[in-house]
């Protein structure tokens, strides 16, 4: 958020025909008064500036000259102007160049041409310094977060490795079993199991390497979309039935319900499967067994369709909810964890639901469960029209 800098005092101006007698008691009463300006209505037209001012009434013959004058012979009548809103960095070099005077002697600040207040030395040493200030908590929390995405890539990478020599030790394995059944003569048709594992283990390598080429396509925005229709029933319809043996594996039920309306969803239409997937599957991962999770999809009440996904799982707190949002960032984290997975799922829903415009959101208890809502644009809720043919 971009903080507004106040480069200007509020000193009360004087109208030119104000005596000088008058400023110069003003000048004498506040010796931090560096210089008073002159102003018609709310425009300034001038400005008394406190050294020279001075010196022409501090002259013994001075003062009687000028006292019941109007300061508008002593004021200068070309001050610079400067508008409230200039950038910091073109102020310093207007003052530091042919300018350079008004530092000390002070300018005007205006704001649409309407007096504002007078800038002098000090106010731009006060606000360089908030700036500067500004500039170390930006680099602290820069920093910071830097070490965090560092901690969390380092984690990362000892989970990968961890994830990664699983299924490979599996797919050698079992490879080099076969193989020495063949080798000894042995019949190895009566191994299909095996060969069984090798594929699985293959498969969630892909899956794994698939997620982590994902996230680097959308992060360098080389991710493009393959927009189709489909009908938001048949989208849900075809994961549910994807995710059901992982479902049935540990006793849990998917519940589906849609709301009856006729419009078709204009998306990338495997991208969208994907991110059901995920979202089910990890509620599938974190939910007790025998548990029922409930999927559904709607219109809402601007017209966009949405998704959602709620379990009874042990649900997060905001915290955790924001960590699990961070890429290579899990839950659970540590070679010990209870969990696979790269902890990619979220943040590839996230960045799938963004490149679409719509929205993803995570409504958690602890104790309670989880619910994930994912929104798209109501421009990609298209009405479903029954083809029509022509009769010949």
């Amino acid at each position: 958020m971009n903080v507004p800098y106040i480069i200007s005092m509020p000193i009360p101006p004087v109208p030119p025909h104000a005596t000088c007698s008058e400023v110069y008691e003003r000048f004498n009463t506040d010796t931090d008064l560096v210089a008073i300006p002159v102003v018609t209505g709310d425009k300034p037209v001038g400005l008394l500036k406190r050294i020279d001012f001075l010196i022409r009434l501090a002259d013994r013959y001075g003062r009687p000259l000028y006292e019941k004058r109007p300061v508008a012979e002593l004021m200068d009548p070309s001050p610079l102007i400067i508008e409230n809103n200039v950038a910091l960095d073109q102020l310093n070099k207007a003052l530091i160049g042919e300018n350079k005077d008004s530092l000390q002697a002070g300018f005007i600040v205006v704001e649409d041409g309407v007096y504002v207040g007078i800038g002098t030395a000090y106010t731009l040493l006060k606000v360089n310094m908030e700036r500067a200030e500004r500039r170390m908590k930006d680099l602290d929390i820069a920093r910071m977060e830097a070490e965090a995405a560092t901690r969390a890539r380092t984690q990362f990478l000892a989970n990968m490795s961890h994830e990664l020599r699983t299924p490979l030790n599996a797919i050698i394995g079992f490879a080099e079993f076969i193989m020495s059944e063949d080798v000894r003569g042995r019949d190895i048709r009566n191994h299909r199991g095996y060969i069984s594992d090798i594929r699985d283990s293959g498969a969630h390598l892909l899956g794994m390497i698939n997620s982590i080429l994902d996230l680097s396509k959308l992060e360098a925005s080389a991710f493009v979309l393959r927009e189709d229709y489909e009908a938001p029933r048949e989208l849900s319809g075809q994961v549910i039935r994807m995710m059901e043996g992982m479902a049935k594996a540990r006793g849990i039920v998917l519940e589906y319900s849609a709301a009856a309306h006729h419009y078709d969803l204009h998306a990338d239409i495997q991208v969208v499967k994907q991110v059901l997937i995920n979202l089910i599957s990890n509620a599938i991962k974190f939910s007790p067994e025998n548990s029922i999770i409930r999927v559904s999809d709607n219109l809402n009440v601007d017209g966009g369709i949405e998704f959602t996904v709620e379990d009874c799982g042990p649900g997060m707190t905001a915290d955790v909810i924001k960590r699990v949002m961070q890429p290579f960032v899990q839950a659970d984290s540590g070679l010990s964890r209870r969990h696979d997975g790269t902890g990619l799922g979220l943040p590839l829903v996230k960045a799938f639901v963004d490149a679409h415009g719509g929205t993803f959101s995570l409504d958690s208890r602890v104790g309670v469960g989880t619910r994930a809502k994912i929104v798209f644009p109501v421009e990609r809720s298209i009405e479903h029209q029954a083809t029509q043919y022509a009769v010949i």
